[in-house]
């Protein structure tokens, strides 16, 4: 019909877009060259019967796309979210309303979604180091492709952000998302952050009765699942780290992250597991539009200062300052005010400073198949939306 909007306008930075058409092979092609995993930091838990995430990018992005693929699609219709974090084209072809070739590819680009069998995926960051259990090989790498996971015996090889879409286009549950993702080979499209170093991705997976974490280490996968979805475990709360690095004792750069999962572990029992629940436990863990002095001391590394200098001379890194070693240190309560006093001193940032906002908070119900939306960049105001599969 002309003059038909293709891409919705829900509100101010929110639009919404259907598929009946889409070819994940022809895309992927396109997407494996093409796309890098980009971003600071995000925060999912899994309580009840819903899964939720804040999607935590740097500031300066507040175009959030919510899109939904129907069965002509792939095996199962589904609901999606992309950003222009990831595309920054993406405000121009929602004004153009046209299906370019970025249109033919932007569900492979979903950082969470939920499908019809009520199997939801959510992406997620592991900056700043190598996923490694040796140490030795922690720091930066030139650009390219890393291995994540090898199958030997597969004849499929993906950029690791296809996961998301693989899962969502053909898996019912948690067991067939695992068996899906294994049968693949994944590479990481190598990044850089702030500091030079390179990450990975990993996801939290989730279906009515079983939650699963999947991470890329070694080149290998280490997948933890549990039916126990009760209980705060690292199948049901995630942040920025690798949970099996911290199993063993390995503590990543970016402290940040544990700082968010302490923060949703200690509201966990103490929260219902209802949506207003999960809504209270993420909004805990946001990031703010604006600096603030009401920012939670407890997010105050939540930065790019990769070092901050103590009074005496001596120089911490972020992860340094979350452990428990450099809290023992004399110098630790001095340099944490000193350091706060800079973080709320606009003047004293330096130019390659990056303040990590949170774009958007959704919310999935699992059993009704229902996402749950709140816009948080500007000019959001705290109004939710509903998307219904």
């Amino acid at each position: 019909m002309k003059g038909e909007q293709l891409f919705k306008q829900v509100r101010s930075g929110l639009f919404y877009v259907e598929y009946d058409d889409f070819d994940f092979d022809k895309a992927a092609e396109l997407t494996n060259e093409r796309y890098r995993p980009v971003g600071p930091m995000c925060s999912g838990i899994r309580k009840g019967d819903c899964i939720g995430r804040n999607a935590d990018v740097y500031a300066g992005f507040d175009t959030v796309l919510v899109m939904r693929l129907s069965r002509k699609c792939a095996r199962y219709s589904s609901l999606g979210i992309v950003t222009d974090y990831f595309i920054p084209s993406l405000p121009d072809m929602i004004a153009g309303q046209e299906k370019d070739d970025t249109y033919c590819i932007l569900p492979q680009l979903v950082g969470d979604g939920i499908n019809e069998k009520g199997v939801a995926v959510m992406m997620f960051m592991v900056p700043n180091s190598e996923a490694s259990e040796d140490r030795s090989n922690w720091g930066g790498r030139g650009w390219g492709k890393s291995a994540a996971y090898t199958n030997r015996s597969a004849d499929k090889t993906y950029n690791t952000m296809l996961l998301a879409r693989l899962v969502l286009d053909n898996a019912a549950n948690v067991d067939e998302a695992v068996e899906l993702v294994k049968a693949v080979n994944w590479f990481d499209p190598d990044r850089f952050s702030s500091s030079g170093n390179a990450g990975s991705l990993k996801w939290l997976v989730a279906n009515p009765r079983k939650s699963a974490v999947i991470e890329c280490i070694d080149n290998e996968m280490k997948i933890q699942i549990t039916e126990d979805i009760d209980r705060p475990s690292s199948c049901t709360l995630t942040t920025n780290f690798s949970l099996y690095l911290l199993s063993k004792g390995i503590i990543q750069d970016g402290a940040s992250g544990y700082e968010r999962y302490d923060q949703m572990l200690e509201l966990y029992d103490k929260e219902d597991d209802s949506i207003e629940g999960l809504k209270r436990i993420l909004k805990s863990v946001s990031m703010p539009e604006k600096y603030s002095r009401d920012i939670s001391d407890k997010f105050f590394f939540a930065t790019d200062y990769l070092w901050c200098e103590s009074p005496s001379g001596r120089h911490f890194t972020s992860t340094e300052l979350y452990r428990g070693d450099a809290k023992r240190n004399p110098d630790f309560l001095e340099t944490v005010n000193l350091e706060k006093s800079r973080y709320f001193d606009k003047s004293s940032r330096p130019e390659n400073f990056k303040q990590s906002v949170t774009i958007y908070t959704a919310l999935y119900d699992l059993e009704k198949k229902i996402l749950h939306l709140m816009y948080n960049a500007s000019p959001g105001d705290g109004r939710w939306f509903e998307f219904e599969l």
